[in-house]
């Protein structure tokens, strides 16, 4: 493994959010290995600080850095956006978030906690600097020693699980909402401005962006066989995801808010009781997070992420699931909710569901990638991992089932 990046001047990103406490130093490791992330290098930290009263404690934490010894990454993943978008979730929006719902009444001890404790994030070493840079650094508490635990994307989510995340992602969604509704001036001011649209084929090179088309195409074919119509509407539906990626800003809507847009298994960790019944949840890499329809999520959580049999039985059940907690939450909120019957709920999921067909099924070999064909430093990491796991058994399968369901579920075509 190559050496761990330095970070310079940590103390001064960490000590304002320690209440008094300094940073007398710290360890470094890597968190992740290739191919669990891709847009950013993540280090777990063990610091030491000593608290006002002298006494020394450590603090295990997390530090996220932009792709820096992969220039591939830090193209296609723009920093200079993401990084300034990923940092207005935790200063931003969580804060807003809070003060919403303890004005509304909610006691502090049921305050949406989906979001990771904040330690603080810079985008340069130059404080007066607008430009995202190598030094950019987001620092977070590491949730694993407070017992979440990642998940595991050879293993999809069963149905307790699912229940769990889509409680908490109505709740992501209809607060920002909420926001909007009963504060535009803080919304529109220091929210909104942070959450364009991100088109990742922006910045990518047309020879790339023709092959990841032609790898995943491959495998439909694959699945399809010699079903032309279906390979024609694959094709087309790559071809809206993409103009939707690139297309113009979401128009304000009952359901647009600000959506994570990249909710697959492993941007989500999961706390379990005593008896090893899931709990809690954190949400985290919000790179990618936009304004738009709250449907791209709960669609691309469900196809790329959940036990097909558990969709296939329950998909209704799951989207009712999913509506009840966002209009609760409204009402906690004293939002007025009239607008938000469910038939404008249904008819939004199939405004927008088939969108996220494409990228489901481009993830599908970044989700399923066998650990061999992984480079073992960040730096190697490119994309011919998709070529490497083209016509895989376990892939194929999860591409059909991607398929059905949408088909059955009357979002395919």
């Amino acid at each position: 493994m190559a050496e761990v990046p330095k970070i310079t001047d940590f103390h001064k990103v960490v000590e304002p959010h320690l209440h008094g406490a300094t940073l007398e130093s710290y360890e470094s490791s890597y968190l992740t290995k290739p191919g669990d992330n891709y847009g950013s290098i993540m280090l777990s930290i063990k610091a030491k600080i000593k608290q006002p009263n002298g006494n020394k404690e450590e603090l295990p934490l997390i530090a996220k850095l932009p792709p820096l010894t992969n220039d591939l990454y830090w193209q296609l993943f723009h920093p200079e956006r993401t990084c300034i978008t990923e940092n207005t979730v935790y200063k931003n929006l969580g804060p807003e978030l809070d003060k919403l719902q303890l004005e509304a009444g909610v006691l502090p001890t049921k305050l949406f906690d989906g979001f990771s404790r904040y330690y603080g994030s810079r985008i340069s070493l130059n404080e007066n600097s607008t430009v995202v840079d190598r030094d950019a650094l987001l620092v977070q508490e590491n949730l694993t020693v407070r017992g979440y635990k990642p998940g595991n994307r050879h293993d999809s989510y069963d149905l307790a699980h699912t229940v769990l995340i889509l409680h908490y992602l109505a709740k992501f969604h209809a607060l920002p909402i909420a926001l909007r509704l009963k504060k535009p001036k803080v919304f529109y001011e220091k929210i909104r401005p942070h959450f364009n649209k991100f088109d990742m084929n922006e910045n990518m090179d047309p020879s790339m962006k023709d092959m990841l088309s032609t790898e995943t195409i491959a495998d439909v074919k694959l699945v399809a066989k010699d079903n032309e119509k279906d390979i024609k509407r694959v094709d087309e539906l790559f071809e809206l995801y993409n103009a939707c990626n690139a297309g113009l800003e979401a128009d304000d809507g009952p359901y647009t808010s600000i959506t994570h847009m990249d909710l697959w298994i492993n941007n989500l960790m999961v706390k379990y009781d005593e008896t090893g019944v899931p709990a809690k949840l954190k949400f985290i890499d919000f790179q990618i997070t936009q304004y738009e329809s709250v449907v791209h999520d709960i669609i691309f959580l469900l196809l790329s992420s959940v036990d097909t049999k558990v969709v296939e039985e329950n998909y209704h059940h799951l989207l009712r699931i999913y509506y009840n907690e966002f209009i609760n939450t409204l009402n906690r909120m004293n939002v007025c909710t009239k607008a938000y019957s469910f038939e404008s709920f249904m008819a939004e999921v199939q405004r927008v569901a088939h969108l996220q067909i494409p990228h489901a099924l481009f993830m599908v070999k970044v989700v399923l990638a066998d650990n061999s064909t992984l480079p073992s430093e960040f730096k190697d990491m490119d994309m011919s991992v998709l070529s490497k796991n083209r016509g895989k058994e376990t892939i194929l399968n999860k591409v059909a089932d991607i398929m059905h369901l949408a088909k059955k579920f009357n979002f395919f075509y």
